[in-house]
């Protein structure tokens, strides 16, 4: 087809899931890709997802209206570096980064004169990945955060706000610290948190006794089928703001303990209840 070329560097669960979305949404783009698994690439092609298969990183930029970096967080900044080279003045980045700061600041950094990046995060995904994991239908009515910075051009931003609306997606604004502060709160540290439950259980409990979990710690403990790796490096990313919603959670741990200890049951009865209650309130925002 004809039209704006977006070029997707990274063709796992959520670049499988863009190349699918746009052709599922006939969104008016055509669709350039490139991974390092060849085998992600002809998945694409095959499904019809991929309009054009790149040799390289450099090539699926190159000229390309829109650049979509769908790699893991610590990759991305090092993208940024290898893709300059291959960028002209008036074509614009984004990403999927479930962090933002520390990649909106290597952009700045290192993207040429006349290129401009908008950070992005999709808010979407599950615990399984690679192209199979795929959905067309990943981002319909899912926020999508875009972090620009009070410099970016705002037609760039419009620009991406416009793909992925498209797409399905509710998209929002935020500076990147503010959206790096949220997302520990809300993402980072229960991925934290399950890993760290379920490595506890493992080490405190005998065989025997895991046996007889129920469907709260599997449910609890669900993103823990994630890629270690990935969670490894969100967590690095943004150890600053991470360590600091810790800190405060642990307040909230402390609190919750003393109840106990002081047999405080009205006190953890209103815990309970403001919680149920503010999380029914949750899923309707």
């Amino acid at each position: 087809m004809t039209g704006p070329t977006v070029g997707i560097v990274g063709l796992g669960q959520i670049g499988g899931s863009l190349a699918a979305a746009i052709k599922v949404h006939g969104a008016p783009y055509r669709v350039r890709a490139w991974d390092r698994r060849t085998a992600s690439l002809a998945m694409g092609r095959e499904r019809g997802w991929v309009d054009e298969a790149a040799g390289s990183a450099a090539e699926a930029v190159a000229g390309a209206h829109l650049v979509v970096l769908a790699v893991p967080v610590t990759a991305v900044r090092r993208l940024l570096a290898e893709i300059a080279p291959a960028l002209d003045q008036g074509q614009i980045v984004t990403d999927v980064g479930s962090t933002k700061a520390s990649i909106v600041a290597e952009a700045a950094r290192v993207l040429p004169d006349g290129v401009d990046f908008v950070g992005g995060h999709p808010v979407a995904g599950t615990e399984r990945s690679g192209v199979e994991a795929a959905d067309p239908r990943l981002f319909d009515a899912r926020p999508c955060v875009l972090t620009p910075l009070p410099a970016t051009p705002a037609g760039a931003v419009d620009r991406v706000e416009a793909l992925w609306a498209s797409l399905g997606a509710r998209v929002v604004r935020m500076p990147p610290d503010a959206h790096d502060r949220v997302f520990a709160w809300v993402s980072h540290l229960p991925h934290l948190l399950a890993y760290t439950l379920t490595w506890a259980v493992l080490e405190k409990l005998q065989d025997r006794d895991l046996s007889l979990a129920g469907p709260s710690l599997r449910d609890w403990t669900r993103v823990v089928g994630s890629p270690p790796a990935l969670w490894r490096d969100i967590c690095m990313e943004n150890r600053e703001a991470l360590a600091r919603v810790l800190g405060e959670f642990e307040e909230e741990l402390a609190a919750v303990r003393k109840r106990l200890e002081t047999g405080d049951a009205e006190a953890l009865q209103s815990l309970f209840h403001g919680a149920k209650e503010g999380r029914s309130r949750l899923w309707t925002v």
